[in-house]
């Protein structure tokens, strides 16, 4: 039998005709019952802003370099393509399991106290979980990137397989990398519409990541995107 770890899980997740999938009930998003504080960020607009091919002809990882704060407005318009509409969210979730979190660490957001916030998808709210931001060891955690201390905001996209192993068995692990990939594109597309910089970094040290964000057993970081200006 082949050992290599990533050989191993695309052979073990492979799907032939006649296999059932578990189609277990899909566990419920992360609700936080007592967060510090909470944030309504402002009604995202829906109408106008530029054409989506001229500002795709402008989409591409960009660092941030002034260390410029960013409104509630935008933070808001950039998350609105991860919020909660129709009955789902703005990008495809396999079996609607929505195995998907992500979490703001406020640097440079006005009119926002500094912190860590879990994004609320369903009430396109931020909840606070902790008051304390230390820059010097998210630069650290992200293999020394310099442009985080230039940033306004860190945006951690983790994956919580388990709700969509519930649905899809191992083979789910797939759906709970390929999640972020596309809420991070949508992410990077609206920011980029509204001239700020934003940077995916997928390298970094899981733990330290974990730490930062004190995440449970069973959640990963999977990329951190940079925004700012």
């Amino acid at each position: 039998m082949d050992k290599h770890p990533g050989k191993l899980f695309y052979r073990l997740t492979r799907l032939f005709p006649g296999d059932d999938l578990p189609g277990k009930r899909v566990p419920a998003a992360k609700v936080y019952a007592n967060p510090l504080e909470s944030v309504d960020l402002p009604e995202p607009a829906k109408d106008g802003g530029a054409p989506v091919w001229r500002v795709l002809s402008r989409l591409a990882p960009t660092q941030p370099r002034v260390g410029a704060s960013i409104t509630q407005a935008e933070l808001s318009q950039a998350l609105f393509p991860l919020a909660m509409r129709r009955g789902g969210r703005g990008y495809p979730s396999a079996g609607n399991a929505y195995p998907l979190e992500v979490y703001v660490v406020a640097h440079r957001l006005q009119d926002t106290f500094p912190g860590t916030y879990h994004y609320a998808a369903k009430q396109h709210q931020l909840e606070q979980l902790s008051t304390k931001v230390n820059m010097e060891a998210w630069r650290a955690a992200l293999m020394d990137l310099e442009a985080v201390e230039n940033s306004a905001a860190l945006l951690v996209f983790t994956a919580v397989p388990e709700r969509s192993e519930a649905v899809f068995g191992l083979r789910g692990y797939k759906y709970g990398l390929l999640e972020p990939g596309y809420a991070v594109s949508l992410v990077m597309l609206a920011a980029t519409s509204l001239g700020l910089m934003a940077y995916p970094a997928e390298t970094f040290y899981d733990e330290q990541v974990r730490k930062l964000l004190a995440l449970p057993e069973g959640e990963y970081p999977v990329v951190v995107l940079l925004l700012g200006r």
